[in-house]
């Protein structure tokens, strides 16, 4: 009934997903995993583990459409999932509102990041892939010291201002279902990195961020036209304020192991979509 679909490159579950799929499973909601290539036929669809399709959007976008028009359901709205895998969506959060950090949509060519820094002002910023995920292809550049491969960035960049407060603060991700904040945890790159992603050795552990860091977490959540079943907000700490990093809404490691009530809240989430 319920297919966690996972990705060719890394077709077998990890392991903090099979509870999850046990609860879903014993909630009358059997589970299973199939990689999103092999074009699964359960009626509802949980692409969390598609960690591929950076390497093949349209792929993953045309199996989008046609498992949507075969009737088959996501759990997150299609329509959220599309508009969220390209990085221009943290310029439309901007547009309305949300505390996002500074970003700026360009090719890769070096003469228009070295504007960008110029006219920004900014001596180094990141840049990030407009489609792109766990930080592949995320790098540092400084003013008059561009250097970047087109071949990686065939979307282009994002290009956002270096914020220094993540090398002491880490980056804090509030994970919520149906809009409702369920858990936290941080994530603290190793000394001398910034980077806070798994593939540069970023510890993870349960947080309690402060109120006022969820009440931004769960405004932005209200910018979007619909609630997404599950969402994780990234974010940089600076005080009790929440500097968004990213919006996650496909496949986001959701952490479900860092905390008692997480597998039971998104069971609920997930529960709610298939009851219509």
């Amino acid at each position: 009934m319920l297919t966690i679909t996972t990705c060719l490159a890394y077709p077998e579950p990890p392991s903090n997903l099979l509870p999850l799929a046990d609860a879903l499973t014993r909630d009358n909601i059997p589970t299973a995993f199939v990689p999103w290539q092999n074009h699964p036929k359960s009626a509802f669809i949980l692409p969390l583990c598609a960690w591929d399709y950076v390497a093949e959007p349209e792929a993953f976008g045309q199996w989008l459409t046609e498992a949507e028009a075969y009737g088959q359901r996501f759990i997150n709205p299609v329509g959220l999932m599309r508009w969220n895998m390209d990085k221009r969506y943290l310029c439309d959060l901007a547009e309305w509102g949300a505390d996002v950090i500074p970003s700026v949509q360009t090719s890769s060519e070096k003469e228009k990041l070295e504007d960008i820094l110029k006219n920004r002002g900014w001596r180094e910023a990141v840049v990030k892939p407009v489609i792109g995920q766990s930080g592949r292809g995320v790098a540092k550049i400084r003013a008059g010291e561009v250097s970047l491969k087109a071949e990686d960035y065939p979307q282009g960049v994002i290009v956002q201002p270096y914020i220094r407060e993540i090398e002491t603060a880490g980056e804090t991700s509030l994970v919520f279902f149906d809009g409702r904040f369920s858990h936290a945890v941080l994530r603290m790159p190793p000394q001398g990195e910034w980077r806070a992603n798994s593939a540069y050795g970023v510890a993870v552990s349960p947080a309690a961020p402060p109120e006022k860091a969820i009440e931004t977490a769960r405004q932005i959540l209200d910018m979007l036209p619909e609630i997404p079943a599950y969402a994780r907000i990234d974010g940089t700490l600076i005080g009790d304020r929440l500097l968004l990093n990213e919006l996650e809404l496909v496949e986001p490691a959701l952490y479900l192991h860092t905390a008692e009530n997480a597998v039971a809240d998104m069971v609920q989430a997930v529960k709610r979509v298939i009851a219509g």
